[in-house]
C-alpha cells in the first residue's frame, strides 16, 4: 500500500482502494499505469521513477524506508510468485498475491496428509531442531519471514506449538 501512495499519479481523481480480499488472492489496485517507457520487468530489477519528489522525501523521512525501487525487488523476495499488471488502457497498476490454500490435516488419514512440501519441510527441520525461531525456519525453507509465518500458523493448528516468550521461544512439533 505505500507503494501504491508512492508512486500514485496525483493529477488522477482515482483513490487507492483498500486490498481486494478474495478466496483465492489478495489485489492492490493503483490508479494510473507504470510512467516514462517502465515495464514490469523493469520493475522487477529495481527501476523506479518519482511521480512526485515532495512524497517521495517526506516518505523517505517519516515511514520505514529502504531505497527508492527496492519495494517490489522486497515484495518479491518475500512472495516470488506476485503477479504486476501495468493496464495502460485502464490507467490502473495491479498487484496479485495468489493466497496459499490451507488443506489443514485430514484427521482420517497419516499425520503427513493434507499438507504441502514445504510444511513437510517445516516438521522434518523442528525434528531435528526443535525449539526453533521463525527466522531459522525461513533460511532452512529459503522464503521470507511473511510467507515462513503463514505456513507456521497453518501447521500450528494441529502439528506443531510455539512454546515460551516471544524472546526466547520456539517451535516445537507436538
Amino acid at each position: 500500500m505505500k507503494e501504491a501512495k508512492l508512486y500514485f499519479p496525483h493529477k488522477l481523481n482515482n483513490l487507492i482502494k483498500l486490498p481486494s480480499l478474495f478466496d483465492n488472492r489478495v489485489e492492490i489496485i493503483s490508479p494510473g499505469c507504470l510512467p516514462d517507457g517502465l515495464t514490469v520487468e523493469s520493475i522487477k530489477l529495481g527501476s523506479a521513477v518519482v511521480r512526485n519528489p515532495f512524497i517521495a522525501n517526506f516518505c523517505a523521512k517519516t515511514m520505514p524506508y529502504r531505497g527508492l525501487g527496492s519495494g517490489i525487488i522486497r515484495a518479491l523476495q518475500e512472495e516470488p510468485n506476485i503477479k504486476f499488471i501495468n493496464e495502460p488502457v485502464g490507467m490502473q497498476f495491479i498487484s496479485v498475491i495468489d493466497r496459499i490454500a490451507d488443506e489443514g490435516v485430514n484427521e482420517d488419514e497419516g499425520i503427513n496428509e493434507g499438507i504441502n512440501e514445504l510444511e513437510s519441510l517445516i516438521l522434518t527441520f523442528l525434528e531435528k531442531k526443535p525449539g526453533a525461531k521463525g527466522y531459522e525456519i525461513a533460511e532452512y525453507i529459503q522464503k521470507g519471514a511473511a510467507t515462513t509465518e503463514r505456513y507456521l500458523k497453518s501447521l500450528n493448528k494441529e502439528l506443531i506449538e510455539y512454546k515460551g516468550s516471544r524472546k526466547t521461544g520456539g517451535y516445537y512439533k507436538k
